[in-house]
């Protein structure tokens, strides 16, 4: 019976794996767990930042609206100043009027010019702006989807190693315990 009991321990141990080789599996498991919980992390922040994107991208369209819209103003306004040159040549040239009048409307026309002038720059300056964050935007936009590519395949090369060393894991224990 005793040879019998010997036999089957001997049989057993044969089938066992060593400690050492346990370890390096666990070891190399918890490798690998570490691996995927930071690719989860840059996964969040990644999420973040094309959470932000979307949000400028809105801005940058709310911005070209808001240019649209200063423009089509400023088509308007400039309409009216022609309007008002037009009206002012007509009454210089139809009614002699006296030269402090004269003097006053046209120190008044420089000063609505003047302003248009400036309304006009500023919107310009707006527009160009706009442009420099919508391409900053797309920049960034490219930025983002070249990492979440690198992301993805870094997480189905985790995964791949994961569901390995799971496989060895459970081999070798199996092996260990005599399943």
């Amino acid at each position: 019976m005793a040879a019998y009991r010997i036999s089957a321990l001997q049989k057993a141990l044969d089938q066992s794996v060593p400690l050492s080789e346990l370890e390096k599996a666990n070891t190399q498991f918890t490798e690998l767990t570490v691996k995927y919980r930071d690719l989860l992390q840059r996964d969040s922040r990644l999420v973040q930042r094309t959470t932000k994107l979307e949000q400028l991208q809105s801005e940058n369209a709310s911005l070209q609206e808001q240019v649209s819209a200063v423009t089509k103003e400023l088509e308007i306004t400039k309409e009216k100043l022609n309007t008002l040159e037009q009206a002012w040549k007509n009454s210089s040239n139809g009614a002699k009027a006296g030269k402090a009048q004269l003097n006053s409307e046209i120190v008044s026309a420089a000063r609505h010019i003047t302003t248009l002038e400036m309304k006009e720059l500023n919107e310009r300056q707006r527009a160009d702006h706009a442009q420099r964050m919508y391409d900053h935007i797309r920049s960034s936009l490219t930025q983002v989807e070249e990492r979440n590519a690198e992301l993805e395949a870094k997480f189905t090369e985790v995964t791949t190693e994961t569901h390995y060393s799971k496989e060895t894991l459970f081999h070798l224990f199996g092996q260990h315990t005599g399943l």
